[in-house]
C-alpha cells in the first residue's frame, strides 16, 4: 500500500508538469537548456513560462518529497487524530504550486516588462495568500478550493498574458490547419522577391 500512496501522490503532484515539459520543452534543445539552467537565451514568453516551470518543478520537489518518504513508511499517519487526506491533499497542493509558479513566472516577466506594477503586486499578493492557506493545518483539505480557485485564475491570466484567446482554443480543438501557401526564407524568415 505505501508504494501505491508513493506512486499516486507522485503522479498527481508532478504529472501535469511532466505533461508539460513533453508537450513544450523536450522537442526543442533550446527550451530544455532552458528548463535546466533558469533562463538563457529565448523567446521572451518562453523563457518565462519554462523559468516558471523549473522554478515550480524545483519548489514542489522540495516541498513533498519528506512528505512521500513518510508516505513509504513506516507508521501511519492519520492514527492520532490527524488528517486520513493528509498526503492526497499535499500532492494536489503541489500540483497547484507548480503550476502557480508556471504562471506567476508568465505574468511577473510581462508585468515587469511593461511596468505595470499592480500585475507585480497581485502577483506577490497571490503568492503570499496562497502560501497563508497552507498554514490551515490540520484541516489540509480546506485550503484545496481557495487555491485551485486562485490556480485557476491565475492560469486564465496567464493565458491571455501569453496572447492566448478564446478563438485559439477553438483553432486548436477543431484541428484544422490553415492553408498557408507563402514560401518563407529560413535564412532571414521572410517572404521571397518576386521574380
Amino acid at each position: 500500500m505505501a508504494a501505491a500512496v508513493f506512486f499516486g501522490c507522485a503522479a498527481i503532484a508532478f504529472g501535469p508538469a511532466l505533461a508539460l515539459v513533453l508537450l513544450t520543452v523536450a522537442a526543442e534543445p533550446l527550451r530544455v537548456l532552458v528548463l535546466v539552467a533558469g533562463s538563457s537565451s529565448a523567446s521572451p514568453t518562453s523563457k518565462c513560462s519554462i523559468s516558471g516551470l523549473s522554478f515550480g518543478i524545483i519548489s514542489g520537489i522540495f516541498s513533498v518529497i519528506n512528505i512521500l518518504a513518510d508516505a513509504m513508511g513506516p507508521g501511519i499517519v492519520g492514527i492520532h487524530g490527524d488528517s486520513p487526506y493528509y498526503f492526497i491533499t499535499s500532492a494536489f497542493i503541489t500540483m497547484a504550486l507548480v503550476l502557480l509558479h508556471t504562471f506567476w513566472g508568465i505574468v511577473f516577466f510581462d508585468a515587469c516588462e511593461r511596468r505595470r506594477y499592480w500585475g507585480l503586486g497581485l502577483v506577490v499578493t497571490s503568492h503570499l495568500l496562497t502560501s497563508g492557506l497552507t498554514f490551515l493545518n490540520p484541516w489540509y483539505e480546506a485550503s484545496l478550493v481557495p487555491i485551485f480557485i486562485i490556480t485557476l485564475g491565475t492560469g486564465l491570466w496567464a493565458f491571455v498574458t501569453a496572447g492566448g484567446s478564446f478563438h485559439n482554443v477553438l483553432k486548436c480543438l477543431s484541428c484544422k490547419q490553415e492553408d498557408d501557401s507563402t514560401v518563407m526564407m529560413y535564412s532571414a524568415l521572410q517572404v521571397p522577391c518576386e521574380d
